[in-house]
């Protein structure tokens, strides 16, 4: 798929010199330059703050979020990669916030999300497309069926490691794990058809 419209590049370069500006804040805030944490909240926080309250429904929460996602950031920005997309390890970082929040909120477990789907880089509209479905998809399953997909697809444990971190009967997790697939199916395959 191939978009020849000027409007759909220009927001491409903008989205461009907002990444490049995102990471030369990054490399700096890596070099020491805490005063660079102002100028990276200055120009990421509204982002971050919407997509935290998105997965915590809640501002006062998103809030407590955002501000958290600053502190790693502050800790770790000597280990970003300055030749990757800084606006999506931003995202990645607030996400996997939100998700552990939600995860000891909702389930007191100790479990942490740190998955590598990435949001924005290397833009093929196929692909992106595909991600965005496939985001959607997920969007609908429950937190417990999200935590399923999450323990077997990302975290790779087998179904008796997740009956047995679950504690739950293997025939349980077997069956539940079926129908999140099934789901998952008829939510992106007809769709995909298209």
């Amino acid at each position: 798929m191939v978009y020849n419209n000027g409007k759909m590049e220009l927001k491409f370069r903008i989205m461009d010199k907002l990444v490049q500006q995102i990471n030369k804040i990054i490399l700096k805030i890596s070099k020491g330059d805490i005063n660079a944490l102002d100028d990276l909240f200055s120009l990421t926080s509204r982002m971050l703050l919407f997509m935290a309250k998105k997965y915590l429904n809640d501002k006062s929460l998103a809030e407590d979020i955002v501000s958290e996602v600053y502190l790693i950031v502050a800790r770790k920005a000597s280990t970003f990669d300055k030749n990757k997309n800084g606006l999506n390890w931003l995202y990645k970082i607030t996400r996997n916030t939100a998700l552990n929040f939600n995860a000891k909120r909702r389930f007191g477990s100790n479990i942490e999300y740190n998955d590598d789907i990435k949001i924005i880089d290397n833009v093929d509209i196929d692909d992106w497309l595909d991600k965005i479905l496939i985001h959607n998809a997920l969007s609908v399953l429950s937190q417990e069926e999200k935590r399923l997909i999450y323990l077997r697809y990302w975290e790779g444990l087998t179904i008796k490691e997740i009956s047995e971190q679950l504690n739950q009967p293997m025939s349980t997790v077997y069956d539940a794990m079926k129908r999140v697939l099934k789901k998952l199916k008829k939510l992106i395959a007809p769709k995909k058809q298209k």
